[in-house]
């Protein structure tokens, strides 16, 4: 089992299938920040990161036992934190708020410019590219958000999304191919 190679987790794992509450609280404390800024990567909104991050945080409690050992423990936490995301962007609530895209969705590194015309054009045209990439099927938006936004490696995301590591590749590359489409139909209509 992977998860004994961390004798930390592994200890505090044992402790919380025996229903240690202060044990949890450790590993809550160690995993949360992650979890959190996993989610608010992909919900948009510090409120639901946080509730969301809540809810992750009640699954892990009741499901710790069907916990094997198969990946690292934060890849566990971190798939049922997707799966959670997931049910929430498709929820009609989320739909209804999705309108509002925050900056918080994905950092690009913005270009500093002279004159405040090109820095409006510049952030215009971010935003824009911010909305069609929230637009995309959530099989391509998911694997695409944690390999560019998050830095995840294929196998990772594989091990996150449950999926087989070439159609994984294959999802991430049909989403840039969508997102350049989309960049240069753009920059040819404007």
């Amino acid at each position: 089992m992977n998860y004994k190679n961390n004798n930390e987790d592994f200890y505090l794992i044992d402790k919380v299938k025996e229903r240690n509450q202060d044990a949890f609280k450790v590993l809550m404390i160690k995993y949360q920040p992650r979890v959190y800024s996993a989610l608010l990567g992909y919900v948009k909104s510090k409120e639901d990161a946080e509730d969301l991050t809540q809810q992750v945080f009640v699954r892990v409690w009741d499901k710790i036992d069907s916990f094997r050992g198969d990946s690292a423990f934060f890849t566990w936490v971190y798939r049922i934190a997707i799966n959670i995301a997931k049910n929430h962007v498709t929820s009609a609530t989320f739909k209804k708020d999705k309108l509002n895209i925050s900056d918080d969705v994905i950092n690009f590194d913005y270009p500093h410019f002279s004159s405040p015309e090109l820095s409006i054009e510049s952030s215009e045209t971010s935003l824009t590219i911010k909305n069609f990439i929230s637009t995309l099927p959530e099989i391509l938006k998911t694997p695409f958000i944690l390999r560019e936004y998050e830095g995840k490696s294929y196998e990772e995301i594989a091990n996150i999304i449950d999926c087989p590591l070439g159609t994984v590749r294959s999802r991430i590359f049909r989403a840039r191919e969508a997102t350049l489409s989309f960049i240069k139909e753009e920059l040819t209509n404007d």
